[in-house]
């Protein structure tokens, strides 16, 4: 009984020790260099979980969360917009005679938040 018990402490501090290093790893260095923090992290487990490579963060329909500039240009592809070109971090959209401007940079090692000066 003692040794089924010591079994399953152990197996409990392995998970949990684990999805520590994990949420380490993943955004540590990103805790506190947003003011949506929270949202931003609510938004990066439903793409983990929902295997989806952009989403809205929270509901600014204006702040998106990517894996890549390409997840973002596919992303508003899908809402219509076509890709112009790209100075930098910023890429520039355009559908019928309107403008999108994305400004983008690093979250963490596997996201990056993008501002659009207007929701897609």
């Amino acid at each position: 009984m003692k040794s089924s018990n010591y079994r399953l402490l152990k197996s409990f501090l392995l998970i949990l020790g684990s999805s520590i290093l994990i949420y380490l790893f993943s955004f540590a260095t990103a805790v506190n260099q947003e003011k949506d923090t929270p949202e931003i992290i609510k938004t990066a487990i439903f793409m983990e979980l929902t295997r989806t490579n952009a989403s809205v963060v929270g509901s600014d329909q204006q702040r998106l969360l990517v894996r890549s500039y390409t997840d973002l240009k596919t992303y508003l592809k899908q809402h219509g917009w076509i890709w112009t070109d790209q100075l930098g971090a910023m890429l520039i959209f355009h559908k019928s005679e309107r403008r999108l401007f994305s400004n983008c940079r690093m979250y963490s090692r596997n996201y990056m938040i993008c501002n659009l000066n207007q929701a897609p």
